[in-house]
């Protein structure tokens, strides 16, 4: 997958970005476009309910002015020589996601962002949502920095979703490093009903063991077809419950970028219930992108 056009979602709330570090570092490696994007969520209501002798769009205006100076401060001169920026009002996850499928962004960028009410806490941050509505890739930046990616692990289940990670990571991995993560869990009560129908605790650790070599074999069938590599992908057996052995992996030191689908649910469930990508973004400590079958596509 090729990058060439890049939006960056920035929230202004410190002088230093992580964000935007990511994003012109990213867009240097690609030689991609790129587009600022920052949000003004409430607006300013209606001028009626201003003190005189202030009006709304005089405030909108400054307001503009303001953030646009930060921005460019932040971003320097050692900007991509295609930038542009952008400042809009409304719903930060709708305006972003809109203004990516006008631009035809190959990659969205945002940082994790806070839940701050109790809507939030419910249906997640602006970078929850967005990740729920986009059908493109969403990196989630927690640390930015001049350096590429040095390591990449993506989460690999065989689903269509988790193959469009891959190939999306594989095509911003330039020179890093990547590895195929899965994970293999054995459900505890499955393991106590082959105790209690007498399994032996060696075979129950054989049934573990073949499992695992049933799936590293199925993850190097899975690199031998896909593509061809400079350096061939790690392979990793991971055993336990999803979403919290790639959190402890995210905090291993391990990797730098963390990849993985977005399985499809109807926008209620995906709203209401946890998931594994939901787990990883709220408790990863490294970069996530998290990619759904149709913005692999």
């Amino acid at each position: 997958m090729s990058i060439r056009t890049i939006v960056a979602a920035l929230a202004l709330e410190t002088d230093d970005d992580p964000v935007a570090a990511r994003a012109l570092q990213l867009a240097r490696q690609h030689g991609a476009k790129l587009v600022f994007i920052h949000v003004i969520e409430n607006g300013f209501g209606q001028a009626e309910s201003l003190p005189a002798p202030a009006d709304a769009a005089t405030l909108q205006a400054a307001v503009e002015q303001a953030a646009g100076a930060r921005i460019r401060a932040m971003i320097g001169e050692a900007r991509p020589q295609e930038a542009v920026i952008i400042l809009e009002a409304g719903k930060p996850y709708e305006v972003i996601d809109h203004l990516a499928r006008r631009e035809q962004a190959d990659l969205l960028l945002i940082g994790p962002g806070k839940a701050r009410n109790v809507r939030e806490r419910v249906f997640g941050s602006t970078a929850d949502r967005l990740v729920r509505i986009a059908d493109r890739p969403v990196l989630v930046v927690r640390a930015g920095g001049a350096a590429s990616y040095a390591h990449i692990s993506v989460a690999m289940d065989f689903s269509a979703s988790s193959r469009a990670a891959f190939e999306v990571a594989a095509g911003l991995a330039g020179d890093a490093a990547m590895e195929l993560v899965h994970m293999v869990e054995i459900p505890l009560t499955f393991e106590q009903a082959m105790l209690k129908a007498g399994t032996p605790q060696l075979e129950i650790r054989r049934y573990r063991r073949d499992k695992a070599n049933a799936v590293r074999q199925k993850l190097a069938d899975f690199v031998a077809e896909s593509r061809d590599f400079s350096v061939e992908p790690g392979l990793r057996v991971v055993q336990g419950e999803a979403s919290a052995a790639l959190v402890r992996l995210s905090r291993s030191g391990r990797t730098d970028l963390l990849a993985l689908g977005l399985h499809s649910r109807t926008m209620m469930a995906r709203a209401l219930l946890g998931s594994v990508a939901r787990h990883v973004l709220q408790g990863a400590a490294c970069d996530v992108l998290v990619v759904g079958a149709r913005a692999g596509a």
